[in-house]
């Protein structure tokens, strides 16, 4: 495997689109989600680990985990379905901080949904800037 390798299952000087980025990064989160599946403690934690983490294990329960890729995976599907404009998502003008333009169709609202899916992974090296909403 090339030392390029990226993760993105595309060749080293290819770069995903946001939909493909997303598919990518999703089946990672279901890969690790199953593989912990056969390991994850039966009947909860220990009473001497604070209550709040063993809710936030609890949420984050391989099962649960599952789920939400799947709900996700569809999202991104339906997303994909619709063409987004992808130009939509890099047209907020500078000084809009955290406000994005508000969408005015289908194929805008599509691509402002998957930029907000994408927004956890930021830190991934196949991440780019202009998927920022």
């Amino acid at each position: 495997m090339s030392a390029e390798y990226s993760g993105s299952g595309l060749q080293p000087d290819m770069q995903p689109r946001l939909d493909e980025f997303l598919m990518a990064r999703l089946a990672e989160d279901k890969r690790v989600a199953a593989q912990a599946g056969d390991r994850w403690p039966v009947g909860g934690l220990d009473e001497q680990v604070p209550a709040g983490v063993r809710e936030h294990v609890a949420r984050h329960d391989p099962q649960a985990v599952l789920a939400d890729c799947a709900a996700r995976w569809r999202l991104v599907l339906a997303c994909r379905e619709l063409r987004p404009d992808q130009a939509f998502v890099g047209s907020r003008q500078t000084g809009m901080a955290d406000f994005p333009v508000p969408p005015v169709d289908a194929r805008q609202l599509a691509a402002l949904t998957l930029a907000l899916l994408a927004l956890p992974y930021a830190d991934h090296p196949d991440y780019r800037p202009e998927w920022r909403p």
